[in-house]
């Protein structure tokens, strides 16, 4: 950091600064030491020399990817914020900015250059997506500046609101009936059809439908996950669901050691699935579609929800709320409960009701459910 300082021998504030090469030095200034305004110069050209030397130093950026490599989360996660952060990278190279240069003006600036940036599969990448690096941007700015490679958390205060989450629907039983039919094609990758059926009927996700086939025992009737989303401490035992025992039993008589194999390394297993529904015009549905479509159906069959979230494996319950869908038509059974009867009663219908000030006050129900205006027999003592 530089710094300014006198000499026996000169009549000007000398600076002591650091040059590009990172090495120090020292010149002169033009503010002489006997004048209060220049002595507050010389400061301030100090310290636009610390500027300067503190830019240059932040260009190397290495300390971010150390962070990331060290932060405790999961590895999907861990990837997840290396590819916000070249994002990032990118925007910060196109317009020659510094990561301090990061201000909630510079912020909006990015929601509109990141919405224009094209997905690989097509289309836009959406503002909720964009929020979500600036909100590692934001644990970026925070830990630098608690590790000293930053002077500033000018983003710490950025606030922005969400769009609103379209959720995607579940699928109906013409839905299954439409996808079975195309999954029995001779095109289509056995995988896929595997796949498919282990996710309907338990509800995990893509990545945890290739299970080892030790770990499905058919004679205790029991199937393990023993990687689902979170690791290997969240394995859970669930008992086989009855559709998919002649699965099992077929793929537990060949030499292969996991229910299927992916596709060739390298490919977007996920990529097969979009392809597959928009040709059969589900373009709003996807396979993790499948999961919530198991969540609802549990709840439609009336299902205990501490249940439901046990065969899903579901901790947290405002997570399981998010997954279950009504439709009206599911609400039409349900929608007179608590009514009583749904045809008003006539005034014929209604007994007339006792005179005002009568001396035979109604008593409780009789065992046949109705009122009763005869005066309880007292027995004789």
């Amino acid at each position: 950091m530089a710094s300014i300082y006198t000499r026996k021998d000169s009549q000007w504030f000398w600076i002591r600064y650091k040059t590009k090469a990172g090495q120090w030095a020292c010149k002169a200034t033009r503010y002489r030491t006997d004048n209060t305004l220049h002595r507050a110069k010389a400061r301030q050209e100090a310290a636009e020399l610390s500027i300067a030397e503190h830019d240059k130093r932040s260009t190397d950026l290495t300390w971010v990817d150390d962070l990331i490599r060290t932060h405790p989360v999961g590895e999907n996660t861990r990837i997840y914020y290396r590819n916000s952060w070249r994002n990032l990278l990118r925007f910060m190279a196109e317009r020659q900015i510094a990561l301090e240069d990061f201000a909630p003006a510079t912020a909006h600036d990015y929601l509109a250059w990141r919405t224009a940036t094209t997905r690989t599969g097509g289309g836009f990448v959406g503002r909720n997506q964009a929020l979500q690096d600036i909100k590692i941007l934001k644990w970026i700015h925070r830990n630098g500046r608690l590790l000293g490679h930053l002077t500033t958390m000018a983003m710490v205060d950025f606030r922005s609101r969400k769009s609103p989450v379209q959720r995607r629907p579940v699928f109906t039983e013409q839905d299954i009936a439409r996808c079975r039919e195309a999954l029995a094609s001779r095109y289509v990758p056995d995988w896929m059809r595997t796949s498919f059926e282990i996710a309907y009927h338990t509800g995990c996700r893509l990545k945890e439908t290739r299970l080892p086939l030790s770990c499905i025992d058919l004679d205790a009737g029991t199937i393990t996950f023993p990687e689902p989303k979170g690791g290997s401490g969240r394995a859970y035992t669930i008992p086989i669901p009855d559709g998919l025992i002649p699965l099992f039993r077929k793929l537990k008589s060949t030499p292969r050691s996991h229910t299927f194999e992916w596709p060739g390394a390298g490919t977007k297993v996920s990529s097969y699935w979009r392809r597959f529904f928009n040709l059969l015009g589900l373009k709003r549905h996807s396979f993790h579609g499948l999961r919530a479509t198991r969540v609802t159906n549990l709840r439609k069959a009336g299902i205990v929800q501490a249940v439901a979230m046990r065969l899903v494996n579901h901790s947290s319950t405002l997570v399981h709320d998010l997954y279950q869908r009504h439709s009206v038509e599911d609400l039409r059974n349900y929608v007179n409960a608590g009514l009583g009867s749904s045809t008003p009663q006539t005034h014929s219908e209604t007994p007339a009701p006792a005179p005002w000030g009568s001396r035979t006050p109604a008593t409780g129900p009789e065992p046949g459910g109705t009122l009763s205006r005869t005066p309880p027999t007292i027995p004789a003592s």
